[in-house]
């Protein structure tokens, strides 16, 4: 943490991360991760994203009225912390790196599919409510998530596929922020268990905190504003940035 560079840029990196995950409810590790990374140590970014990703995600929870559907949310978040110790464990015993074209293709394809196609079809109409409860596909989809995420460091894609074909901005934003909030809470737990987390990670996670509270607050501002066709394309951009990030050496 020397320098004061360290204190301007770390807010502004936490304000664009932040903004990003208040309007299309996912992302912001993609941020933090490869910019804070060129001014301190990467495990420390990769523990203080964890605890923003905690904290932001606790904060639009509370702010969205839809992620009270508990009902919902709850089966698959519970997926998404299993699902996250699987593929920590294969990660234990698979190289990652067989999978990291494929992976890469699968979500540049799905990049293109969200920007391009998402709800445009006749008989593709975006719910735009929480169902009541969560369905069989629904936890799988989470689970497979979590897999992901815990193997390979990205949990977005099988659940934006599943949840995206379905269910229009608001309810999508609102299953995103509780099944991420799990799987962040869980990765803090585990960082802190580890020893991980320490008094480095803590000052990063407090000097960056402000941007993260003024991305939040901007970013819904205009999450509200936005059409479903703007929000389809904003996760397309997304997703196309983390296949070619997969992508290239």
């Amino acid at each position: 943490m020397d320098g004061p560079l360290v204190y301007v840029v770390l807010p502004l990196i936490a304000f664009a991360a932040f903004f990003l995950k208040a309007v299309s409810g996912f992302g912001p590790a993609l941020v933090v991760v490869a910019l804070a990374s060129l001014i301190l140590p990467p495990q420390l970014v990769v523990a203080m994203s964890a605890l923003l990703d905690a904290v932001a995600g606790a904060v639009l929870f509370a702010m969205d009225p839809e992620t009270k559907g508990r009902g919902f949310w709850i089966p698959p978040a519970v997926a998404i912390v299993g699902g996250s110790i699987v593929g920590g464990i294969l990660l234990s015993v698979v190289d990652p790196a067989i999978f990291r074209t494929l992976l890469g293709i699968s979500i540049l394809a799905l990049g293109f599919w969200f920007g391009l196609l998402r709800g445009r079809g006749k008989a593709e109409v975006l719910s735009t409510g929480l169902p009541a409860r969560a369905s069989a596909p629904d936890v799988i989809a989470a689970g497979a998530g979590g897999i992901m995420g815990g193997f390979l460091g990205i949990s977005g894609p099988p659940i934006l596929w599943h949840f995206g074909k379905k269910l229009g901005k608001e309810p999508l934003r609102a299953i995103l922020i509780p099944i991420f909030l799990a799987a962040a809470i869980a990765r803090v737990a585990t960082y802190a268990w580890t020893g991980v987390i320490n008094v480095q990670v803590l000052i990063a996670f407090a000097v960056a905190l402000p941007g993260l509270i003024a991305g939040i607050l901007a970013g819904n501002r205009v999450f509200v504003r936005i059409s479903e066709q703007s929000f389809s394309r904003i996760i397309g951009a997304i997703l196309l940035l983390v296949g070619v990030r997969l992508l290239l050496p």
